[in-house]
């Protein structure tokens, strides 16, 4: 059975936890990332505004003719300037980051006329910008003076915002300026690293406690199955959390109220069946001292069903009890065993186990229990096959049979004490309905199952599944 780690309080509880801090770094990434592009683009357009008041400012100071010759010897970044006689860019401001940096404009050169268009346009990546501070190369084009030079033709286009402003410098003399203000930047490594680190401590540390909460629940479900098999004397670790902790004192508490009820429950039902052997016994000796032999014979077999009641009773009440120590045996080595006896007895049962199955139980127990289903197998079904073999997690010991089988609606109930499908099977009236009870209780005691069902051919299976 593969483990997945998801279905464990632990995982679960990293996962959980690692999503949530996703989610709020996500959010947070998200919150910063519009801050940070907020802010760069008000410096992008704070700078584009003070260069251009800059500009306009010192040709204003010049002579028409000065201001051409200015213009060609301004080397600025990203923002070409030309001075002519008309403006290149239609009346008005528009909207968007055009008329934001049109009205600093204004703001800083009053009664100044501006006029503003902002455009979407293609351009190359900054990364692939030929530089000039390492001098001219052959190999070049010479770039216009005031602008970058055209970069080469495998630098990637890349989505920007050309801002156009039209300055009036006096009558008859525009400042034109095309901008390129930059465009959206990958988010900083450093946030991205403290994102992974915390993801990992926060992860580590969800782990830790979750785990100082499920050890002690893993105890506690440990203890709760060894008390469902039927052991005596379990307890619980008391450790972990406060809540964890009164839940194991609890079920301590519980534990020994129901271990002290089932062994005076058990001690009550041995005392009584080997009390009733005594008045059985003397029956049996004032049976045998009646004449009639008809009347003697019905009153011995009457006294013959009494002590074989009272000794399936007995086994009934010891099993799960038994203070035999587990071993690891051959299950199908008891299977063969057990058929060879039940034939020297004239019980027709056959072995089908020729591999070694090993398991960890009670041989005598499960002797028992395999004894029991085999001679309801030869009882009711005329014979049967006994089987050993693996099946997943399981080791089986599957007896079938060939005969009539039982309804439906009696399956349920066949494990219970004390009752018979005799009008179901072969019609055979003796036995005291306890078999299928005391190899249940053995095969729960074993922290197994007993899997009653008819066979799809026809016939009946019993098959006792223990945990391999």
């Amino acid at each position: 059975m593969r483990l997945n780690p998801f279905n464990t309080l632990t995982g679960r509880m990293v996962l959980v936890t690692i999503v949530a801090v996703l989610l709020s770094y996500g959010i947070a990434f998200g919150i910063y990332a519009n801050e940070r592009g907020a802010a760069l683009r008000r410096a992008a357009e704070t700078g584009v505004i003070e260069r251009v008041v800059f500009t306009a400012e010192r040709l204003r100071q010049a002579s028409i003719p000065e201001r051409r010759a200015l213009v060609d010897a301004i080397r600025d970044y990203a923002i070409r300037y030309e001075v002519g006689e008309a403006p290149e860019v239609s009346g008005g401001i528009g909207g968007g980051t055009g008329a934001r940096i049109a009205r600093g404009v204004v703001e800083r050169m009053p009664d100044t006329q501006v006029w503003a268009q902002t455009l979407i346009v293609e351009a190359a990546s900054r990364r692939f910008r030929i530089r000039d501070d390492d001098g001219p190369r052959p190999d070049r084009p010479r770039r216009e003076p005031g602008f970058e030079r055209e970069p080469p033709p495998e630098a990637p286009r890349v989505k920007a915002t050309e801002v156009r402003l039209a300055v009036k410098l006096s009558e008859g003399s525009w400042l034109n300026v095309r901008a390129h203000l930059p465009g959206p930047r990958p988010a900083p490594l450093s946030v991205l690293a403290a994102a992974i680190v915390s993801v990992i401590v926060v992860g580590v540390g969800a782990a830790l406690v979750s785990r100082q909460i499920g050890r002690p629940l893993a105890d506690l479900a440990a203890a709760a199955r060894a008390l469902g098999s039927g052991q005596s004397n379990v307890v619980a670790p008391v450790s972990g959390p406060d809540d964890v902790r009164r839940a194991s004192t609890a079920f301590n508490a519980m534990a020994e109220r129901l271990g002290h009820q089932i062994n005076r429950q058990r001690q009550m039902l041995w005392a009584l069946s080997h009390d009733l052997r005594t008045p059985i016994t003397a029956i049996r000796l004032r049976a045998e001292l009646i004449e009639d032999e008809s009347e003697r014979q019905r009153l011995l077999a009457s006294v013959a069903e009494m002590e074989t009641l009272t000794e399936q009773a007995l086994s009934l009440a010891r099993a799960g009890a038994s203070e035999e120590a587990r071993a690891t045996v051959d299950l199908a080595e008891i299977a063969r065993t057990l058929c060879g006896e039940l034939q020297d007895i004239g019980t027709y049962i056959t072995a089908d186990a020729p591999n070694a199955v090993m398991a960890e139980c009670r041989p005598s127990e499960i002797a028992r229990a395999a004894r029991n289903l085999a001679e309801n197998a030869a009882k009711y079904g005329g014979g049967g096959v006994m089987r050993v073999y693996r099946d997943g997690a399981y080791v089986v010991v599957d007896v079938s049979d060939t005969g009539p089988g039982v309804p439906a609606d009696q399956l349920e109930k066949l494990s219970a004490p004390f009752f018979r499908a005799d009008s179901a099977r072969s019609g055979a009236q003796n036995g005291a309905g306890l078999g299928l009870a005391i190899a249940q209780a053995i095969a729960e005691a074993h922290g197994g199952s007993l899997l009653l069902e008819n066979r799809a051919g026809g016939g009946f299976s019993a098959k006792l599944m223990l945990p391999a």
